[in-house]
């Protein structure tokens, strides 16, 4: 299930959710992870504050991935700007995708392994 995430805060809510129905603890997780149930307690608090490699790492330790998504009314932006070319730039080669009319491919990153 997609979960969308557009401030820190909502990510509270949805880390706390996929370690419940994991049917985890804060201590089983950090055992999972190498850190103390206190520092799980601290993340899942202030997700915000970690950096985007430990937040991959729990969420790998979930069974979750982060996934990039452009969001359409970018998606139609960038569209309408890449046929309108500015007057004053050179003109260069181009090549064009293929329009199937899906929505836009998501950026999975996949988790990493190594140490905090």
């Amino acid at each position: 299930m997609d979960y969308a995430i557009r401030l820190a805060d909502q990510l509270r809510a949805h880390l706390r959710a996929l370690r419940k129905e994991r049917g985890l603890t804060q201590a089983q997780l950090g055992q999972r992870l190498g850190l103390g149930q206190a520092r799980i307690a601290e993340i899942e608090a202030k997700p915000g504050l970690v950096s985007v490699d430990q937040l991959v790492q729990i969420l790998s330790a979930l069974g979750a991935t982060l996934v990039l998504r452009e969001l359409e009314e970018a998606a139609a932006s960038s569209a309408v700007q890449a046929r309108e070319p500015d007057p004053k730039a050179p003109a260069k080669p181009t090549a064009r995708r293929a329009s199937t009319g899906s929505p836009p491919r998501a950026l999975v990153i996949p988790p990493k392994k190594g140490s905090w």
